[in-house]
């Protein structure tokens, strides 16, 4: 294939010499557009990422705004926690040393909402009374889902707006209702979905939205959710005005060429918080980009486009002076550079195959190293076993020679296959063939078609040798009546493996003995081949003939690059 690669290369080359001249000049004008396009490219990327890096910190504002206020009420949470009660003054106090408004621009105010335990309401409110605030009362939405009752205790600053929202219920209204459910149940700060505050008293309206902190006995969260909704006291909140906030976060960044639009979820106009002046930023042309602020539970979503004079005309400038300059310039260094790129291409190419063929080289001498190893593992502890068994030299030879020839018989079928693996209806026909004409129609072995890998296959084949040569030694084939049945069977375990079962029994032979001690043939079968095989093999000896019973798991199917069985060798 190498060498066809290299034909066909060379016949390009041919055929490529003759059209050198007009491809200089296709090539340097092309680089010259190519160039220009670059350039273009590279303004564009500048300006993508500028305007990104722009878009990114109007984002890190408005979230590092949104944790202040966050930050704000868990502060006074912490109030709540070590006082018993925190009254009106105190409150005030509070959200007086705090400084809403000259330090967070954005906040409508910080108010305490607290919980009225059923049937409560009218000493409640007595209780407000007589506390001084004789204008104190309870408003609320008529809902039936509204299974608590709250009511706005304190809210401070309390000036035209904010007065006009103490007393109300939050959880009668259902957008509230869900925040406060969430803050109550997990124990941390909720934001509300988009709602129109109560403190919205002027004709020009703006969206609005909360964020709750929930206020429970004791001065830790309890650890349950029943446990907090038992021992919820009420809720410290902030109410803003998404029009405030974010005029003022954008207000406190210098460079801010976009317009920008600001949702509660998904960009829908229903969840509209805010958009900027000048025009919607879904529409129109220029750069754009979406950017997610997730707060106390609760998804925005910001959608930027640049403005109309965001984009600068010196990159297309620079373009057509690129353009006009470089033509001439380009057919002779185009030619050149494109030349040189081959060159290095080629040279790649060559750097690359010479790896390819190292390390296909290493691979190769690896296996080769790791087989060899193996085979003289195998081929030493056929030696040390034959030795230790045997009483003469004789006997040696003949035991040695016998199971070198069932090694190799194993290791030809592997190879013949390039050792991808083999069957095993062919390796048994393999370790039988010696015996066929002498015990013809007494060799009886069937089964499904199972496919071995390589080290399986060379287990297996030592392992039925041994038995093999037993019984024509001393068992079943030793007689003209005995026979051998050699079975086997797979059963799905799971959809990529099956289990293999292989049973040989021997039958109408000499009375079994069992042996007295364990040769070669049993530390094989019983103790390597369970070992190698990671699975389960029981051999026994009862009178009428060796039973040997392997189950061991093998793969479903064999690799899809694996071929046939003896396709290899054809």
């Amino acid at each position: 294939m190498a060498d066809a690669a290299a034909r066909e290369d060379l016949v390009r080359s041919r055929l490529f010499v003759p059209a050198l001249p007009i491809m200089v000049v296709v090539v340097g004008l092309l680089a010259t557009l190519a160039g220009g396009l670059l350039i273009e490219r590279l303004g564009e990327a500048r300006e993508r990422q500028r305007f990104e890096a722009l878009v990114d910190q109007a984002n890190d504002a408005i979230a590092a705004r949104l944790d202040t206020y966050v930050a704000i009420l868990q502060a006074g949470a912490g109030l709540f926690a070590a006082s018993d009660e925190v009254t009106h003054s105190e409150f005030k106090a509070f959200a007086r040393r705090v400084e809403l408004r000259e330090r967070y621009p954005g906040i409508q105010g910080i108010g305490y909402s607290a919980r009225i335990e059923d049937g409560e309401e009218g000493a409640f409110v007595a209780r407000q009374h007589a506390a001084g605030r004789d204008d104190y009362a309870i408003s609320r939405r008529d809902d039936p889902q509204a299974d608590e009752r709250h009511a706005i205790l304190y809210l401070e600053p309390e000036d035209e707006r904010n007065r006009a929202a103490i007393g109300f219920d939050m959880y009668s209204e259902p957008t509230r209702r869900e925040a406060m459910a969430r803050a109550r149940d997990t124990g941390g700060p909720a934001m509300s979905g988009k709602v129109e505050l109560v403190q919205e008293i002027d004709e020009k309206k703006q969206a609005g939205f909360l964020i709750y902190e929930p206020i429970y006995a004791g001065d830790v969260a309890p650890a349950t959710v029943e446990a907090r909704r038992a021992s919820l006291e009420g809720f410290l909140y902030a109410p803003f005005r998404a029009g405030d906030l974010l005029e003022a976060v954008f207000d406190s960044i210098d460079d801010k060429p976009y317009r920008y639009a600001v949702y509660y979820g998904e960009p829908a106009p229903e969840n509209l918080l805010f958009r900027s002046s000048g025009g919607s930023p879904e529409g129109g042309y220029g750069l754009r980009a979406v950017r997610h602020v997730e707060v106390a539970g609760a998804r925005w979503t910001a959608v930027y486009r640049a403005g109309p004079g965001f984009t600068g005309g010196a990159a297309r400038q620079l373009t057509w002076a690129f353009l006009i300059a470089g033509i001439v310039a380009t057919l002779l260094v185009a030619a050149a550079t494109w030349w040189q790129g081959q060159a290095r291409m080629a040279a790649e190419r060559e750097v690359a195959a010479r790896k390819r063929i190292e390390a296909r080289q290493k691979l190769l001498m690896d296996e080769l190293n790791h087989r060899v190893k193996n085979t003289l593992a195998t081929v030493q502890s056929i030696a040390a076993q034959s030795l230790r068994q045997a009483s003469d030299v004789e006997s040696v030879r003949r035991n040695f020679e016998a199971r070198l020839i069932a090694l190799a018989q194993a290791h030809n079928l592997l190879t013949r296959d390039n050792w991808r693996g083999a069957s095993l209806g062919e390796l048994v026909a393999t370790e039988f063939s010696p015996y066929l004409e002498e015990a013809s129609g007494r060799l009886d072995a069937d089964g499904p078609p199972v496919w071995l890998a390589p080290n399986t296959a060379v287990a297996l084949g030592m392992a039925i040798h041994e038995l093999t040569t037993n019984a024509v030694k001393y068992g079943a084939l030793s007689t003209a009546a005995g026979r051998v049945l050699l079975r086997w069977d797979l059963e799905e375990i799971d959809p990529e493996t099956d289990r293999l079962s292989i049973l040989w029994r021997e039958e109408g032979g000499p009375a079994v003995t069992p042996p007295s001690r364990k040769g070669f043939g049993s530390r094989l079968i019983v103790g390597g081949l369970a070992h190698q095989l990671d699975g389960e093999v029981r051999l026994d000896f009862p009178t009428d003939g060796v039973q040997c019973e392997i189950v061991f798991r093998v793969p479903r199917s064999p690799d899809p690059a694996m071929l046939p069985v003896g396709e290899a060798a054809g």
